[in-house]
């Protein structure tokens, strides 16, 4: 082989090794972007039991195209946004109404299951459970 060649199978052996450098850095921003702008959305209550509860993103980025649902009922609805540490607009379900069906199914419990997307696409569920004895949202559980 000639110096050419060498030089040539030289410059052909970075070029492979900088695109390989690239690919794992664009994915490594990806997830870096993903963990500083990750919504987290869970079900709060606050005052007495009439009133309606509220959709919280707790998370660090913009909660996008939430939608949610009560476990029991044909309550649903859509939210185009929720912004980081803000609330959503009371929902449109009276949990007080729910009660004698919770305490009937033996659970004492309502569930409200909640599904999101960040700005980067990834998709969040998250499943807020309502106990009727003790009159909190509690063990919120997330999937992705």
């Amino acid at each position: 082989m000639t110096a050419t060649d060498w030089l040539q199978l030289g410059s052909l052996i970075l070029g492979v090794f900088t695109l390989w450098y690239l690919i794992k850095y664009v994915g490594y921003t990806k997830l870096i972007a993903e963990a500083t702008s990750k919504p987290v959305v869970i079900a709060t209550r606050s005052g007495v039991i009439t009133n309606p509860p509220r959709l919280r993103n707790i998370g660090s980025g913009p909660a996008l195209d939430v939608e949610w649902s009560v476990s029991g009922t044909k309550k649903a609805g859509k939210i185009s946004y929720i912004e980081s540490d803000q609330e959503s607009e009371a929902l449109d379900v009276n949990i007080h109404a729910l009660e004698h069906g919770a305490v009937l199914s033996g659970t004492n419990k309502v569930t409200l299951t909640c599904s999101y997307r960040s700005i980067s696409g990834r998709k969040t569920t998250s499943v807020s459970n309502y106990d009727f004895n003790s009159g909190l949202f509690f063990g919120a559980s997330f999937t992705e």
